[in-house]
C-alpha cells in the first residue's frame, strides 16, 4: 500500500467518531469505513420519537450522509458492506457486498460493530408485524407498518428503555398497548420507590401491565394476530420485542480478540484490544465503570462517541485515556422523565460497598409559582463515609438537570455532605429554594448521622 490505511468496521456512533478523529489528526491517512446497513452516523436514540410523528422522514435522524463524509472529510464510507472475516496476522478483512466478496488490507483496525438484540426463542418470531427496534431500517419498517389504520392492539415485550418508550409511542399513535415483562421493576433493576411511580404513569395512560408473564410465541396467518403466554393468549396487531441487547462480537471472537467478563471486547483505557494494531469502541467493547473499577457492558450512544474519539486519536499515535463512565441514562415515559446514574443497590454491594438510600418526594418549582410537578429522588451512598454511589429519579420536569448535578458529584467523589452544601441555582420558575437534590442530600446526611 502506498500509504497507511485505517479500516473501521461499523459506521454509527463509535465508528464514525473514530474515523473522523483519526482523519482530522492525520489528514494523509486513508480511512475506510465498512457499514453493513444503508446509513451511517444517525441518532438511534431518536428513533421512537421519529416513529411517533407520521409527518417526519426517517432520514431526519441521519446526522451526516456517506456522501458528505467522502466529500467534506475525505473518509471512504462504504455502506451495504459487511466484514465477514478477519485475518489478523496478514491484516486483511474480507468484505461482502452486493457485487460479491473482496479482500481489503489495513494497517490499523477499529472494531465498532455495536450490539444486537437478544433473540429470544419465541415461535413465530418472524411473522409480519413482529419487530425489533435496533437500526434505522427497523424504525423505517415499523413506521411503514403503522400506516395501516386497521391496527388496534399492540404488545410490547420488555421494560427497558426501548420497551418503555415504544409503549408511549404506540399509545400516542392510537393503539391499545399491553406491556409484558418479567418483574415489577420499571425500568429493570430500579427500586420499588421509583418503579411504583412509573407503573402508576402507565396505568394513568391506559397501558395494561402484565409483569411475570412468560411469552411462549406468536400466532398468525400472514401477520401476527396473537401473543401466546403462560397466562393465555393476547390479541396483537403489532408486537415490539425489546428483551435486551448483547455485544456483537462474533467477528472479534473469530479474529481471536479477548473478551471481558461482561462478554464485550476487552479493551484497556486507550481502547486497545488484546491484539496489537486493533482497537475497539462502542457497544461491542467494554466501558470502564468508574465506581465498580472494572470494564462492563454499558451500551450508550454517549459512551460510544467518547470511546470512538479516544480510539481514533490513539490509532494515529496520540496517548488519550478513556476516563470512564457512570452508566447515566434518562428516558421519557409519557409525562415522566426517569433516570439513573452510578450504582444501584445490588451492583454497589457486588462492587464491595455497603449502600444506604435516602428517598424523598418534592416539587420542582417554588410553591408560589404555578406549574410545579412532582419529582422523586433516591440517593444511594456509602454507609461508612457518605460517599455518593448513585441516584434514581422520576418526575414531571427537571429530572435530567438534577441527574447531571449528581453525575458531576460522582465524578468529583463527593459525599452527601458535599452535595448538601452545593450552591444550586434558584428561581421560582425553575426550582424551590431547597432544590429536591438538596432535600435528598440533607435526608441522607441525617440518615447517616452527619446532619
Amino acid at each position: 500500500m502506498s500509504k497507511q490505511r485505517l479500516v473501521v468496521i461499523g459506521g454509527v456512533a463509535a465508528g464514525m467518531s473514530a474515523a473522523s478523529q483519526a482523519k482530522r489528526r492525520k489528514p494523509d491517512l486513508e480511512v475506510v469505513v465498512f457499514e453493513k446497513g444503508p446509513w451511517v452516523s444517525y441518532g438511534a436514540c431518536g428513533m421512537p420519537y421519529n416513529i411517533q410523528d407520521p409527518s417526519r422522514r426517517i432520514e431526519d435522524l441521519v446526522v451526516i450522509t456517506p456522501e458528505r463524509f467522502r466529500s467534506e472529510r475525505g473518509i471512504d464510507v462504504r455502506t451495504q458492506s459487511e466484514v465477514i472475516e478477519l485475518d489478523i496476522t496478514r491484516r486483511v478483512c474480507t468484505v461482502r457486498q452486493a457485487a460479491g466478496e473482496s479482500r481489503v488490507e489495513y494497517d490499523q483496525l477499529v472494531m465498532a460493530t455495536g450490539c444486537k438484540p437478544l433473540n429470544p426463542p419465541f415461535s413465530g418470531l418472524f411473522l409480519a408485524g413482529v419487530f425489533f427496534l435496533h437500526t434505522l431500517v427497523d424504525a423505517e419498517r415499523i413506521k411503514r407498518y403503522l400506516n395501516d389504520n386497521s391496527l388496534e392492539q399492540a404488545v410490547v415485550i420488555g421494560g427497558g428503555h426501548i420497551g418503555l418508550e415504544m409503549a408511549d409511542v404506540l399509545c400516542a399513535r392510537g393503539l391499545q398497548v399491553t406491556l409484558l415483562k418479567r418483574s415489577d421493576a420499571l425500568p429493570p433493576g430500579y427500586p420499588e420507590e421509583i418503579s411504583s411511580i412509573v407503573r402508576a404513569e402507565f396505568e394513568r395512560y391506559g397501558v395494561q401491565l402484565q409483569p411475570g408473564t412468560q411469552v411462549l410465541g406468536f400466532e398468525g396467518d400472514s401477520r401476527v394476530r396473537k401473543v401466546k403466554t403462560t397466562a393465555g393468549s393476547l390479541p396483537a396487531d403489532l408486537v415490539i420485542v425489546a428483551t435486551g441487547v448483547e455485544p456483537q462480537v462474533g467477528l472479534a471472537v473469530q479474529a481471536g480478540l479477548r473478551l471481558g467478563d461482561s462478554g464485550a471486547i476487552e479493551v484497556d483505557r486507550h481502547m486497545r484490544t488484546s491484539i496489537d494494531g486493533v482497537f475497539a469502541a462502542g457497544d461491542c467493547a467494554e466501558a470502564f465503570d468508574l465506581l465498580a473499577g472494572q470494564g462492563k457492558f454499558i451500551p450508550r450512544g454517549t459512551t460510544a462517541n467518547k470511546q470512538g474519539r479516544i480510539a481514533g486519536a490513539n490509532v494515529v499515535g496520540a496517548d488519550k485515556l478513556f476516563k470512564g463512565v457512570m452508566g447515566t441514562s434518562v428516558t421519557k415515559v409519557f409525562g415522566l422523565a426517569v433516570g439513573h446514574t452510578g450504582l444501584l443497590d445490588q451492583p454497589a454491594r457486588q462492587a464491595g460497598f455497603d449502600p444506604v438510600a435516602a428517598f424523598i418526594k418534592a416539587r420542582t418549582r417554588a410553591h408560589s409559582y404555578p406549574g410545579a410537578k412532582d419529582i422523586a429522588v433516591r440517593l444511594v451512598f456509602e454507609r461508612a463515609n457518605g460517599r455518593i454511589l448513585g441516584a434514581q429519579l422520576a418526575g414531571g420536569e427537571g429530572v435530567a438537570k438534577r441527574l447531571d448535578v449528581i453525575v458531576a458529584a460522582l465524578h468529583a467523589n463527593w459525599t452527601v455532605e458535599d452535595l448538601a452544601a452545593c450552591d444550586l441555582s434558584y428561581a421560582p420558575p425553575f426550582a424551590p429554594v431547597w432544590d429536591p437534590i438538596l432535600v435528598a442530600a440533607n435526608v441522607a446526611c441525617k440518615k447517616g448521622g452527619w446532619g
